[in-house]
């Protein structure tokens, strides 16, 4: 009992395996993506398919056009280019170009592969806006080339003139003359001493020094007239 309930969930885990290898190899690797592209030029877009080597598979892309509901197959044309090349001997790229973009090139695109067995894959959508054509006026591409002439032949004198000055030979200063470097000593000027000197006189000296006073006169006699 317990062998064959080992065996049937190894069957059950082998047949998950083939499913999960056949859910990987037969698929369309990509991602949804929105592009804005200008009315005139030219568009690419790409899918992978993973077929890994599955032979008896179709595919293409197919085309909703903006405000419609269902997708319709896109068929070449003039404007409309579809080409495939095959990356690995597991993969291949399926391609569409457009020329020439116009305005009824916008909406929903994607590439849609029918495996053997009648069953699909269906890729991830990338959804075109188509702006309008930019104007390209040709009077005013001459004005902008003649606008940039004269500009540059204007700044080629200033160059020139900023490279002369910076590289013509400049006029040597002066030469410095040396400085004479005396000591810390020299340079302080010597303080004057002060002389203190103390003078005695003695008390004969200062008497001869002060001037002697004149006796008094003597008078012998004295006459009284009346």
């Amino acid at each position: 009992m317990m062998k064959s309930a080992y065996r049937c969930s190894l069957t059950f885990l082998a047949f998950l395996c083939i499913l999960k290898v056949c859910e990987l190899c037969q698929s369309i690797r990509g991602s949804r993506a929105s592009k804005l592209v200008a009315e005139g030029s030219s568009l690419q877009l790409s899918c992978e398919v993973q077929h890994c080597g599955v032979t008896g598979w179709t595919g293409g892309w197919e085309f909703q056009e903006m405000g419609s509901t269902g997708f319709t197959r896109l068929t070449p044309s003039e404007r409309i280019e579809l080409s495939n090349y095959s990356s690995t001997a597991n993969s291949t790229h399926l391609l569409v170009d457009i020329h020439n973009i116009n305005q009824s090139d916008a909406g929903a695109y994607k590439c849609m592969i029918t495996w053997p067995g009648q069953f699909t894959s269906n890729g991830h959508v990338t959804n075109v806006t188509v702006t309008a054509a930019a104007v390209d006026s040709p009077g005013r591409n001459l004005y902008h080339r003649v606008m940039l002439c004269l500009s540059a032949s204007m700044c080629f004198p200033l160059v020139l003139g900023l490279v002369w000055c910076l590289t013509r030979d400049h006029p040597s200063p002066p030469p410095v003359p040396p400085r004479s470097y005396t000591s810390f000593a020299a340079r302080v000027k010597p303080k004057k001493e002060l002389v203190y000197a103390e003078v005695a006189l003695n008390s004969s000296r200062r008497q001869n020094d002060c001037p002697k006073q004149a006796p008094d006169p003597i008078v012998y006699s004295s006459l009284h007239f009346s």
